[in-house]
Order: C-alpha cells, then sequence, then structure tokens
C-alpha cells in the first residue's frame, strides 16, 4: 500500500525525498564498495544473481527497476511489520519499504536516478513519451470500465447461471453486435487513440473485432465452469441440450467455444489476472503496429511498446512474486487469434449454408476485414461497406503471412481459398467460376460502420476525457 510519507527515521541520510547529495553512512553490504574491480555475483539488496552496479549498488534486475520506480514516481511506503522484514529472492516483493530502506544502505543514491532522466530529457521527446500519459494503467482501466458501464454487463454468480437461455444463432449474432458498439465506446475513451488519424481508427476497430469479441466474452465467464457468458446474458455450454435450433447445425459453437474454456478462460483464470491487468492486454492487441493499411504504424508501435512497459511495471509493483506472470499472460495471445480466426470461418461457413441473417455492422467490422488483415481497402469497404457478403480471406492471408517467404499455407479446417459468396449485391463480371471484387482504393462512402464511425468523429478529438 502507497502512503503521503516515508519514515526515513532508520536511514539516515538515505531519504527518497530529500535533495542532498549523495549518502554519507556507508553499510558494510555486499556491494556497497565502489572500487572493487570484479562484479559481484550476488545481488546486495535480495541476494538473487546480480546483473551489474546499478545506481551504486551491485544489484539484479529486478531491484534496480524497483529502485529506478520508487524513485521516478516518488513512491513513499510504510511497512506493517516493524521495519524488519525479510528481503531475499522470495519475499522481496512482500514489503516495498525495507525493500527500499535496504536499496539504500547497499549505496543506491537517488541522484544517479535523476541524473539518468536528466540525460534522457536532452533528447527530443519520442512517439511513446508524447503519448505516454494517455495509455497508462489508470487510463485503460478507467476506459474498460466505461466500456462495461455503456454495455450494461452485470456479474452472474455460477448459480444464477442455470436459469439463463443457452443461446441460438439469433442471440449469439444479436450478442456481437452489441458488443462491437461498446468497442467503439471503449476506444474512444482511449486519449492516445483519438489522436490517430479516422481511417487508422476505422483499420483498427475493424481488423482486431473478433479477438476483442473472445477477449470480452472470456472476461465475462473468468468465474464459471464449462459455461461462457455472452453480453446479452445468454450462455454457451460445454456441453450444450440435444434439442438444437436447425441452423445451428451450420455453427458449431461447442467447438468455438471448448476452445475459449481451454485456452482463453483457463489460462486466465489460473493466474488471476486483474481489471488493470485485462485491460492493458487488450489495448496490447488492439495497437498493432501491423494492421493493414495504418498510415502511421511506427506511432501505433511506439503506443504499444508504452502499454506493454506499463504493464511490466504494475507486475513488478504487485505484492506477489511477479516473476514469469507477464510472460504467462502473453502466451494467451496465439491461442486468441488462432479462435478468432476459427470463429470468422465458423460464421462464413453458417452464412453460406443457410438463411442466417447476419447484420450489416458485424458483417463490415467481423467478416468484411476479419482478424488482423482488416483494411479499408478490402473489398467489403471498396464496394460501399453497405452489402451482404462474405469472404473467406483472413485464415489464409495470415497463414501465409506466418509462414517462411515462398511458403502457401493452407489452414486444413478452412474453406477453400476460391470460397466467395455474394447476396442481395449487384453482381460485378467475372471469370469461371470465382468471383473478384474489386474497386478504387479509396472508395470509403457507405457502410453501418463508417455511419457509425462518422456519428462519433465529433466525439474522437484528442482532448481526454479524464
Amino acid at each position: 500500500m502507497k502512503f503521503a510519507t516515508f519514515d526515513s527515521s532508520e536511514l539516515g541520510n538515505f531519504t527518497i525525498g530529500s535533495g542532498s547529495s549523495s549518502p554519507t553512512e556507508q553499510v558494510n553490504s555486499p556491494g556497497s564498495c565502489g572500487n572493487q574491480p570484479q562484479a559481484i555475483q550476488q545481488c546486495a539488496i535480495c541476494g538473487d544473481r546480480a546483473t551489474g552496479k546499478h545506481y551504486g549498488a551491485s544489484s539484479c534486475d529486478g531491484c534496480k527497476g524497483f529502485f529506478r520506480r520508487s524513485v521516478r514516481k516518488n513512491h513513499y511506503y510504510q511497512c506493517r511489520f516493524g521495519r524488519g522484514c525479510i528481503v531475499d529472492k522470495d519475499k522481496r516483493n512482500q514489503c516495498r519499504y525495507c525493500r527500499l530502506r535496504k536499496c539504500f544502505k547497499a549505496g543506491m543514491k537517488k541522484e544517479a536516478v535523476q541524473n539518468e532522466r536528466d540525460r534522457i530529457s536532452l533528447r527530443p521527446p519520442s512517439v511513446d513519451e508524447s503519448v505516454g500519459n494517455g495509455l497508462s494503467v489508470a487510463s485503460l482501466l478507467s476506459a474498460e470500465r466505461h466500456r462495461v458501464g455503456a454495455s450494461g454487463e452485470v456479474n452472474c454468480a455460477e448459480n444464477e447461471i442455470s436459469n439463463r437461455k443457452v443461446a441460438d444463432i439469433t442471440d449469439v449474432c444479436e450478442s456481437m453486435k452489441q458488443q462491437l458498439m461498446t468497442l467503439v465506446h471503449w476506444a474512444k475513451v482511449i486519449p492516445a487513440f483519438t489522436e490517430l488519424t479516422l481511417d487508422d481508427q476505422m483499420a483498427l476497430l475493424k481488423a482486431h473485432s473478433g479477438k476483442h469479441l473472445l477477449l470480452g466474452l472470456a472476461r465475462r465467464s473468468l468465474h464459471l465452469k464449462d459455461i461462457l457468458l455472452l453480453g446479452n446474458n445468454c450462455i454457451i455450454a460445454r456441453h450444450p441440450p440435444c434439442q438444437l435450433d436447425p441452423e445451428m447445425k451450420h455453427l458449431d459453437l461447442s467447438q468455438v467455444g471448448c476452445r475459449v474454456m481451454d485456452e482463453l478462460v483457463k489460462p486466465l483464470s489460473e493466474v488471476n489476472i486483474d481489471e488493470s491487468e485485462f485491460a492493458c492486454l487488450k489495448a496490447m492487441v488492439f495497437l498493432d503496429p501491423n494492421t493493414k493499411g495504418l498510415s502511421e504504424p511506427s506511432k501505433i508501435k511506439a503506443m504499444r511498446y508504452q502499454v506493454q512497459m506499463n504493464l511490466e511495471d504494475y507486475i513488478s509493483d504487485r505484492q506477489y512474486d511477479p516473476r514469469g506472470r507477464f510472460g504467462e499472460i502473453l502466451l494467451t495471445l496465439p491461442a486468441l487469434q488462432s479462435i478468432s480466426w476459427k470463429m470468422i470461418e465458423q460464421i462464413q461457413v453458417a452464412k453460406l449454408f443457410s438463411d442466417i441473417h447476419i447484420d450489416q455492422l458485424l458483417q463490415e467490422m467481423l467478416l468484411g476485414g476479419a482478424a488482423g488483415e482488416s483494411t479499408l481497402n478490402e473489398p467489403a469497404v471498396a464496394m460501399g461497406l453497405g452489402h451482404n457478403f462474405s469472404v473467406d480471406h483472413s485464415v489464409h492471408s495470415y497463414g501465409h503471412a506466418l509462414s517462411s517467404p515462398g511458403t502457401d499455407v493452407e489452414d486444413p479446417g478452412s474453406p477453400p481459398r476460391s470460397l466467395v459468396q455474394c447476396s442481395d449485391v449487384e453482381q460485378p463480371q467475372s471469370n469461371g467460376d470465382v468471383l473478384f471484387l474489386s474497386s478504387p482504393p479509396h472508395s470509403h462512402t457507405g457502410g453501418h460502420f463508417q455511419v457509425l464511425m462518422s456519428t462519433f468523429k465529433r466525439e474522437l478529438q484528442p482532448s481526454s476525457p479524464y
């Protein structure tokens, strides 16, 4: 817990808030002597393997980062256990007061951190420094809570779930539409996002809509077992009832649902991900500099890096041992992408072989430019963003992009590469059985998504709502 004061009565001149020169007392601890020619193997603070001399004391990277953050952010701590806590490799995160005190006693100097900051400040401000305030953990958490409030989501106890309706195809599509609307609400309250061009905003929203649907689904279901809770409070069960909507035979929700339970909900539950970590993970998925059609990919890359650094700092400041936690959270991303492809493929196949009606917004955001390969130049947008058609594109293009150069990868569970369906649309000229959709690259008019973004255009300004 952070407090407004830091009691330094036992530290002598080792005070974090003082502007005095370097500490005057010397402690006979490993690494405190600055004239030793050889590197000391143990961290003078926690006893872990030292990586060098940092800020005046031999220390590991963990204690180095802790000391740097404490000084830069002017953190003040208080010990709850009489200022005699053990600070070692296993317990160094239990009391930050005693850890900081031991940093000072080992010879670390706050002036070294401040001098480092002064050297950095002489450089021209980089992109990530200019947008850092809009991508803080607090800002992202506030945006996520704003989204939850806008969608009207409520936490349901597990004993209440049995009374929920088992979702049919209409419920699934309605929930998806609702969540896509809240995705736009979420993005528009992130200050850094509003600094992007409108075209880049649209490209990011469309490219990662499938992943955000799955992340939200997993987040709502973390406390449940073998059940997924949709945004409209309907459920998808691991073992659904035998009697289902006949149209559902073309949409294998159980296959996608089981993967969400096993590859997303389970690992995120095991790591006990909290609200702040989830908000950062969601932003890292969203700020993908490899999204097709971006005009400023380097700026978006810097934004994602800033979120990554903020998440690492947040995890390091937690009371429990943070080692490996950041990696465990990121290990869910490959599964997220793979399941997103499968979900989009299932919807496309269901749309092709049944009379399922796909809402126009869902068509444009999820199917018109699917999972990571969306761009404003995709056929759906090029034809006006207002027609009902599906193009099986995402899985193949992603497989090819992830393969080695010259290797053509086919997803074994996907329809043929040439599979294209158009309905309720004037047919363009085609050669043979394969229909090719083409249009000038800047035909961005029409479409529900375009109208939705235009509606929010005035609100999507750089001014911060915080």
